[in-house]
């Protein structure tokens, strides 16, 4: 793939072949040596990709969807393929048909395996049948047969050999990211916890009689929300660069975040693609 090529050429080509000369690969086989990892893509373009796991919640991750579709934004989603098989099986009322909704905004999909399970002890032949296959029946049930993911991302992360020859075997890169948004860690951190501010007095400490002003150091829910916020946008200015894959999540703090986020992209000059793009624009 050269630099210039259109994401739709991109697309026609097939992403894993033109993959291989742009990131110098070498070898045809199915070996762990000849797998693609992607954390960002090298490219002068102020280019960066939003990538979105899991979905298990339809609520946010059509929420999600929208929000970006109004601004003309596309993202690469890479939900676990037990999530896709749920919504097409038993979807929440209004939820129905989820994935071509999705897809008809414009967004796209890679492959987030099935289960989202541990996948560090899997073997090759394992990681086919128990992970691969499955999650790629349920995307083409609900985008059609000739859907083809845009990549394969390991649940957390990992990456072992097993998975590399997997991936290679299919074709397809390995996408990783080189920012964390946080989101999810955040949100686990605080979900279970009361939040508190800076001056956060007890009930205790409070007069019989309500005095407005002891509020100051009270936590409101929309105080309490943006905590999450604040750190993912804290992790966006500390490792974003032009061709960053960036991941988030379908939850809570995410649609909170969108419209911060996106704002410091624009302060940035920084335009959000899907991955398609970015690896079309690799130099």
């Amino acid at each position: 793939m050269m630099k210039g090529i259109s994401r739709r050429q991109f697309l026609r080509n097939s992403a894993g072949i033109t993959l291989a000369s742009v990131f110098s690969l070498s070898g045809n086989g199915a070996s762990a040596n000849s797998a693609r990892i992607i954390r960002h893509v090298h490219t002068n373009a102020r280019k960066v990709c939003l990538t979105y796991d899991d979905l298990w919640s339809e609520y946010y991750t059509l929420r999600i969807g929208r929000e970006y579709y109004r601004r003309n934004i596309r993202l690469t989603l890479f939900p676990a393929g037990r999530a896709v098989q749920n919504n097409l099986e038993r979807p929440n009322p209004g939820y129905e048909n989820l994935y071509p909704r999705l897809r008809d905004m414009g967004h796209e999909f890679g492959c987030h395996l099935f289960t989202h399970r541990v996948i560090r002890d899997f073997s090759r032949q394992q990681l086919i049948d128990e992970e691969m296959e499955p999650a790629l029946h349920a995307l083409r049930r609900a985008l059609g047969p000739g859907f083809r993911p845009v990549g394969i991302r390991p649940p957390y992360g990992h990456v072992t050999d097993a998975l590399k020859e997997m991936s290679a075997s299919y074709d397809l890169p390995l996408i990783l990211w080189g920012l964390d948004s946080q989101d999810a860690v955040c949100t686990k951190k605080y979900e279970d916890r009361p939040c508190e501010c800076a001056a956060q007095a007890m009930y205790e400490s409070f007069p019989r009689v309500w005095d407005p002003r002891m509020l100051e150091g009270i936590c409101s829910e929309a105080q309490c929300d943006k905590r999450c916020v604040d750190v993912i946008l804290k992790n966006y200015e500390s490792y974003m660069r032009p061709g960053t894959v960036i991941l988030h999540h379908a939850i809570k703090s995410a649609l909170q975040a969108i419209q911060p986020t996106l704002s410091f992209l624009r302060s940035w000059n920084m335009k959000p693609v899907p991955l398609s793009e970015l690896l079309s624009l690799a130099s």
